[in-house]
């Protein structure tokens, strides 16, 4: 039987277990980085990569978890360690079976627009990602959520379902308040917000600028400490990281690596890292010639020389991964025994051959029936440390097979659009370099979400096209089955399919990293969301 790595920042037990530790465990922020300073203040300066919209039901953007935090909250969170605490929740309790669960929520907690937060906006919110069957919010087999008084909730599962509370952890499963959505509907909400967060509104340009002040109304006593934040959008790594340098920003979220590699050097900077369940990968269209053959497939995986991508663009911050959707940072992970595709040019050449492409005409190029490989590399250039790099490598190691790959750099806001978008409307495409998160720290969203064959964009996110029956077989056997621990030995065998077809390219598992001016203290990094929570933040003087 296979060995499951188990960390301490993932949930490895069952729902039952579970309960115990969510009904004894309230929200408290992490020590103070300096706890003998005031707590100052002041506006904190943040420059992320793009700010594409607010809207807390579209989280799967890189970036977006950050923003919608400050202004939203879920009903449970995690704390520093990665795991499930309760937030505006205050009590859990379940029945012996399993499948009928209790919430007392938190009294006198208000949302920005000044209506309650109470048991009907939580049921209000729930079932609307269940009806209009929203990402993650499909996952979850509520059967009935009944209202026994202004506080409190019963909901009744259809099946057990260790995965929940993970789920509702999630920033898509945002608060926010009914009576303003019914004000300014699904467009509004894209733009303007109204949640229980530590800070509200107070000016957002798209694609520019949000500016956000202080809720002098929240609920948790002496919180927020900063009076304001205003976020700017700086699309480039390097430019983001020069701000930093400047004091022209307290926070830079996303530079490259070699900005970090020269920030370390400054002694008014901070470069915080942690483990990540983030992954780096090239996403491989599997319903396209010639990427529908597995063995091309693999003959690309054996082709990247990972261990030199790894030196060139990361500089120690990732580390080689045997499989895509999942790593060590997250429950339900099992390794291979041996990495399945170590660089081996002979072996990338030998597959290409058996599925029918060799060099006939001595141009450099593989062809198949007189027609060359040549292929399509989508991917974008500073949002995410190392994804530009990463592709021009792979080009490289790819001609070395003998196949011709073109670059396709595209703008943030236009590559999440277009990916985004049905296969039939989308723009063609043969691979797009991608990187990702699993949010929950759970393997079963992964599972469901980026290789069942009911993923598929604009649902989902198997920007592969992948789909195996097996697999599929496997994902509903999961759900069956009253232990986290079943489950993972299912989600091995998986993890072995999704190895032998290879529908990606298997490259690295990140860190988190988050660099700050030294004045910035109380941040964190969640290993499963990336998420630093500002609500703890403070400014020294």
């Amino acid at each position: 039987m296979k060995q499951f790595a188990r960390k301490t920042h993932v949930l490895t037990i069952t729902m039952i277990v579970l309960m115990l530790i969510i009904s004894s465990c309230q929200p408290a922020a992490p020590a103070a980085d300096d706890a003998g300073s005031d707590r100052y203040g002041g506006n904190l300066k943040v420059g992320v990569a793009s700010i594409v919209h607010l809207d807390p039901n579209d989280v799967n953007q890189y970036g977006l978890n950050e923003v919608v935090q400050l202004f939203y909250e879920t009903l449970f969170d995690r704390n520093e360690d990665g795991d499930v605490v309760p937030l505006l929740v205050k009590e859990v309790s379940q029945s012996d079976d399993g499948l009928v669960h209790t919430w007392k929520l938190h009294e006198g907690i208000k949302f920005h627009d000044g209506s309650d937060f109470n048991a009907e906006a939580v049921k209000w919110n729930i079932m609307r990602k269940i009806d209009e069957e929203k990402p993650m919010g499909s996952m979850l087999p509520i059967s009935s959520i009944d209202i026994v008084d202004d506080l409190t909730l019963e909901i009744t599962l259809s099946r057990l379902y260790t995965g929940m509370y993970n789920i509702l952890a999630v920033k898509t499963f945002s608060m926010y308040s009914p009576s303003f959505y019914e004000e300014v509907g699904s467009e509004g909400i894209k733009t303007d917000a109204s949640g229980t967060g530590p800070f509200k509104i107070d000016s957002y340009t798209p694609n520019e600028k949000l500016e956000l002040i202080k809720n002098d109304e929240y609920w948790q006593d002496g919180m927020p400490y900063l009076d304001s934040i205003t976020i700017m959008e700086v699309a480039d790594a390097n430019t983001r990281a020069t701000m930093l340098e400047a004091g022209e920003i307290h926070v830079a979220v996303g530079t490259s690596i070699q900005s970090l590699e020269q920030l370390k050097l400054d002694e008014n900077i901070k470069v915080l890292t942690g483990p990540s369940s983030r992954h780096y990968y090239v996403s491989m269209t599997n319903i396209y010639e010639p990427l529908d053959d597995k063995r091309v497939r693999q003959a690309f995986n054996f082709a990247i020389d990972k261990e030199g991508i790894l030196e060139a663009a990361f500089r120690g911050y990732a580390s080689v991964a045997d499989v895509t959707i999942v790593n060590e940072a997250v429950n339900g992970y099992s390794p291979a025994d041996t990495h399945p595709y170590p660089y081996d040019v002979d072996k990338a050449k030998e597959l290409l051959a058996e599925a029918g492409w060799s060099d006939t005409d001595g141009d450099g190029i593989v062809d198949k029936d007189g027609e060359p490989m040549e292929l399509i590399l989508r991917t974008r250039k500073g949002a995410v440390p190392g994804d530009y790099e990463t592709a021009e490598l792979v080009q490289g190691m790819l001609l070395n097979v003998g196949v011709k790959v073109e670059v396709d750099v595209a703008d943030t806001a236009s590559f999440l659009a277009e990916l985004n978008q049905p296969i039939a409307d989308a723009p063609r495409y043969d691979m797009v370099n991608l990187t990702w998160g699993t949010f929950t720290g759970d393997a079963e969203y992964v599972m469901k979400s980026y290789v069942s064959c009911e993923a598929w964009p604009p649902t989902y996110w198997d920007y592969s096209h992948y789909c195996n029956e097996e697999v599929d077989a496997l994902i509903a056997k999961g759900d069956t089955v009253p232990t986290v621990e079943e489950r993972n030995e299912i989600y091995a065998e998986i993890l072995d399919i999704i190895r032998e077809d290879a529908p990606t390219l298997f490259l690295f598992n990140g860190l988190s990293t988050i660099a700050t001016r030294s004045e910035v203290n109380g941040l964190y990094l969640d290993p499963a969301q990336t998420i630093w929570p500002v609500k703890y933040a403070w400014l020294s003087k």
